[in-house]
């Protein structure tokens, strides 16, 4: 236990440093006479920025509006790459033909087909919602085919040996065992989901994040810019804090 809490706490250590290091690379590039300020603004100007861009009257509304269509695109993305996942990965064959079909699928840049959705959906938030699911689809599938094929197939001959049957070997065994790096493809498919939504909100819409990252940069305005950007990381943080608590609740019920 203390040889874990002295782990994450070096982890964090890191982070953290790493983090300053970044900070203080922004100040010091940020001071006059070097980048210009168009491109890259001084942090004070942004955190100044911050205050100001929560107390407009169209920010909640446009935090709501990607909030939900990025929940929209995640839980697509999760119960269909899930579904799949499971169905391909319990069988091998089936396994060894569609994981290389998965990987090469998240090497194409999805980016191009959103032009469909756009034909398909509109610019409203329907397309946002299934182009991000597609975006977060492939890794979460992937992942999953990769975690259920990975599982000692001692695991399952103990478990049958024990009366198990098929259901609840896969139920007991192979799910558990492929837990972890099932949720490291879950925790990547939900950053996708967001990417693809500000992707689609900058391309295409009226209301969102993305929509107030494109009108920044649109209209010049970097401190702003910046400002939305760190929202948008910090709903990316959010999402991710989620899902992990969310799996340490449901590993802690088991």
């Amino acid at each position: 236990m203390r040889s874990r809490r002295k782990e994450l706490l070096t982890v964090a250590a890191i982070q953290l440093g790493l983090a300053a290091v970044l900070v203080g690379l922004w100040f010091y590039q940020s001071r006059p006479g070097r980048v210009s300020r168009i491109l890259l603004p001084q942090p004070e100007d942004v955190l100044a920025q911050l205050p100001e861009i929560v107390r407009e009257a169209g920010f909640w509304e446009n935090l709501r509006v990607t909030a939900l269509e990025v929940a929209g695109a995640f839980t697509l993305a999760a119960i269909a790459g899930l579904t799949v996942g499971l169905l391909v990965g319990r069988w091998r064959p089936a396994a060894r033909i569609a994981s290389p079909l998965l990987v090469w699928a998240q090497t194409v840049p999805i980016i191009l087909f959103y032009p469909i959705c756009i034909l398909m959906f509109g610019i409203g938030p329907m397309s946002k919602v299934v182009f991000g699911g597609v975006y977060g689809f492939f890794p979460v599938a992937a992942t999953t085919v990769m975690a259920l094929t990975t599982v000692p197939n001692r695991y399952l001959t103990v478990a049958e040996s024990l009366g198990a049957n098929r259901r609840q070997q896969v139920a007991n065994v192979l799910i558990p065992a492929a837990r972890p790096l099932v949720l490291s493809g879950v925790r990547i498919g939900a950053a996708l989901c967001l990417i693809g939504v500000l992707a689609g909100e900058i391309l295409g819409s009226t209301r969102g994040i993305g929509y107030q990252i494109a009108s920044s940069s649109g209209g010049f305005r970097t401190a702003e810019l910046y400002a939305y950007i760190i929202v948008a990381l910090l709903l990316v943080a959010a999402f991710n804090i989620a899902i992990t608590r969310a799996d340490d609740q449901r590993a802690a019920r088991v």
